[in-house]
């Protein structure tokens, strides 16, 4: 799943366990109404705690990428365990979201 920390410099998504199609919905709209709630210049999804991620995992990503961006917004991926660095990768996520360092 995912939680939410409105730091000084953005808006930090924390993902913990499975992201995939039985908690989709759920994530998308939480991060939906904190994007809303919580306007930012820069968006960091930390993904230290993420386990599993599958391809719907991917378009939840990119539908938060298509709104950040149209709230001229940045975002970046933070912390990607190896398997999931190499989903991101494979998928081109990176080209959109930077993984970042921390």
């Amino acid at each position: 799943m995912v939680d939410c920390r409105k730091g000084s410099d953005a808006l930090y998504f924390n993902f913990s366990g499975e992201i995939d199609e039985s908690c989709a919905h759920k994530v998308r709209s939480y991060m939906d109404d904190m994007l809303e709630r919580f306007p930012t210049k820069k968006v960091v999804m930390n993904m230290k705690d993420l386990k599993f991620m599958d391809s719907t995992g991917i378009g939840l990503l990119l539908g938060r990428y298509k709104k950040i961006i149209s709230k001229n917004s940045v975002a970046y991926i933070l912390n990607p365990s190896s398997g999931i660095d190499r989903l991101l990768n494979l998928s081109g996520i990176y080209q959109l979201m930077p993984k970042v360092e921390k």
